[in-house]
């Protein structure tokens, strides 16, 4: 009899011994629930980013050719044509940069000048990091032939690429002189004793028929 109890007691003691786990494995569920609340990431930082103009690649329009250029058309379709006009063109200086078209609505009155370009193009104006703010920078004007000086006409050092680009200048240049009147170029950037440098914004912009202004920006890098 004293055998038979002792048995009683010593096989659910060797269970219990035998299976070490079994009660954290009942634990286990309540355990990994609370471990995917630690770890969870938490929503992540929304950090602001510096802005950087864009080139805006044209959308196609049908009433866009040379030839109907020759007289003058409405805001939309210059503003076409240029898009069309400066699609993968990059204005060479020490770096390259593309040109990109902007549209300020009867901003014709009273004609842009060098008081207030900088006033002008505030409107979509993106300042590049570590540079000088568009308001402290300094205006000097250029002509347009002086600018594509370079661009359209062969020079001794052209190789193949200014070559192959030059038609595009030519077909820039002749959609600027068609379609705007009263164009001029403003280089704005930081006034040094050797002239504008080292990071020139260059501004291109007349006036269409329907008095609005058209503004082609890019940068010069001057150093």
């Amino acid at each position: 009899m004293f055998r038979f109890l002792t048995l009683l007691v010593i096989v659910p003691l060797a269970a219990c011994v035998a299976d070490p786990n079994r009660d954290a494995d009942a634990r286990a569920p309540d355990d990994a629930r609370t471990d995917a609340q630690t770890d969870e990431s938490p929503p992540p930082r929304q950090l602001a980013g510096v802005a950087k103009p864009l080139f805006v690649a044209p959308a196609p329009h049908p009433a866009v050719t040379l030839a109907n250029l020759a007289q003058p058309q409405t805001t939309a379709i210059v503003k076409a044509a240029l898009d069309e006009a400066v699609q993968g063109l990059l204005f060479t200086s020490e770096s390259d940069y593309p040109f990109q078209v902007f549209v300020l609505p009867g901003a014709g009155r009273p004609h842009v000048s060098t008081t207030n370009i900088k006033k002008k193009v505030a409107a979509f104006y993106v300042q590049r990091p570590e540079t000088m703010p568009l308001a402290q920078r300094s205006v000097e004007t250029r002509t347009l032939a002086a600018l594509f000086k370079y661009y359209v006409h062969s020079q001794d050092w052209w190789g193949d690429f200014e070559k192959q680009r030059a038609p595009q200048f030519k077909k820039l240049k002749a959609i600027l002189d068609a379609q705007l009147s009263h164009v001029h170029v403003y280089r704005v950037g930081p006034k040094t004793p050797w002239g504008l440098s080292p990071d020139i914004d260059v501004f291109i912009e007349g006036t269409t028929a329907e008095g609005d202004v058209i503004v082609l920006w890019t940068v010069s890098i001057e150093t």
